[in-house]
Parts: C-alpha cells; structure tokens; sequence
C-alpha cells in the first residue's frame, strides 16, 4: 500500500470512528411523566363588614324584650334607642356597636344579653356598566367575582364588548384607580384566578382596549357614573373603607 493510499485509509477510518463516537453519545429525549398541579383558588379573607347610613339594624335585649327595636342608620351615621338616646352606629362593625350598647345599658339595665342583627346592607353592592345587557347595581351579600357581577349584569353585549376587556375601578386612598381583567381565559375553561370585588367596586366594559387604565378613568370617570345610575359624594378619611358614600339616582 502506497502512503498515500495509507493515509486515505487512515482518515475514512477515523471518520467511521467518529461517526460511531457520535452515534453511541446521542441522547434522545425521554418521556417524562409530570403530575399536574392541583389548582388550589386564592384563599380570600372574610370581609370586615362595617355598618353605613341605610343599613337596617334589629337590635334585641333577652332579658327586657320590651327594649326590642328595629332600626335603620340616619344620614349623621346614628340610631335612637330608649332610656340611651341617640348612639354613633356608622363605620363599627356589628360587635363593635354591641360592646359600645352593652356598656351603656349596663347603667340602667342589671341582666344584659344584646344582639346586634343587620337584616340589610345598603352600600354592599358593585355596579356594572358599558356594554353590558343589564347595567346597574349589584347586590353583594358575600363574596362576589368580577365574573359573577357580569353575568349577574346579563353578561357582556358582544356587539360591542368583550370577555377580554374588564375594567375594574375602585376609590381608594382619595383617588380612583382601576385595572384590566380577561375573563374569556376563565369561560375557556383555564383556571386564572379569580378577581373578588369589593362594595362599591365598579365593573366596566368599555368598546375599545384601554391602555394608560388610570389616565382614561380620570378622563371618563364623570361620563361612567351617570351611565350606571348613580352620584357620589368623596368623603375623605369617612369611616366608609372606600371614601365615598354612594346616592343611587332617582
């Protein structure tokens, strides 16, 4: 065999050497079985419930039933009760307006059992708008979705609107704010998480994608109010949690 020959030989041979060199390290992707995540929802705290003007109260004494009473907070935030007078009952919680009777009664009554009972709420409700089949007030005994306050709204007019498109506005820290929600991930049947409103929340559904949310709240806030059959007075620092008292329209 020539040397060039050799040399031929010597090189196809190192190239077979390589090529099973290669062959023999390739890795393939295995088949890896993953368990899916449980999906496990947001776990919401319950909401503190602190009472407003409007809100129905019935008030009962065990021991002297005679002092029985049903009322309704005035406009000044108070109720009058007998042999007391009149008591601050806006922004406590139900407890906190049952300890403040318990220690007034207790100078003129000896056997004291109160219960404090809130048979209505009149400010724990959202309002729905824009291109919605329903717009208007929400109820809102419990916990309430965004998605749940639109469907309670009729649903979302498709003409117009859309599941992608929710604007969420809320008064808070003297000045209304809000944020974009798509609510056409959760119909698919994805599990997004879901958005819980709170009182006086406002869910909108305007025609077009909003970009800068806060800039075009401040432009059209004064339009949206209207349209959802409702005023508002701003009460800053108010014993109300979202510094507004709301006076539905006539």
């Amino acid at each position: 065999m020539t040397k060039k020959k050799w040399q031929i030989a010597v090189a196809i041979t190192g190239c077979i050497s390589v090529l099973v060199l290669l062959i023999g390290c390739q890795t393939y992707p295995k088949e890896v079985k993953v368990d899916p995540i449980a999906y496990k929802p947001k776990e919401y705290p319950e909401p503190e419930v602190r009472l407003s003007p409007g809100d129905t109260l019935e008030i009962r004494f065990f021991y002297t039933p005679e002092l029985n009473t049903v009322q309704t907070i005035r406009p000044d935030g108070k109720i009058a009760l007998q042999l007391i007078g009149e008591v601050m009952a806006q922004g406590k919680t139900p407890i906190e307006l049952k300890e403040e009777l318990h220690e007034q009664y207790k100078q003129h009554i000896k056997q004291l059992d109160i219960t404090v009972i809130v048979q209505t709420f009149s400010n724990r409700r959202v309002y729905v708008g824009g291109q919605v089949n329903t717009p208007g007030s929400i109820p809102m005994p419990g916990k309430l979705t965004a998605l749940e306050a639109v469907m309670l709204a009729g649903g979302i007019n498709l003409t117009n609107g859309s599941y992608e498109n929710v604007l969420i506005i809320r008064y808070e820290d003297n000045k209304w704010a809000g944020g974009m929600l798509n609510l056409k991930r959760v119909l698919e049947g994805e599990k997004a998480e879901q958005f819980c409103l709170e009182p006086q929340d406002i869910v909108y559904v305007p025609e077009t994608r909003i970009v800068e949310v806060n800039r075009w709240i401040d432009q059209n806030i004064d339009r949206i109010l209207p349209s959802i059959g409702f005023t508002y007075t701003i009460v800053p620092g108010g014993p109300n949690p979202l510094g507004i008292t709301v006076n539905p329209a006539p």
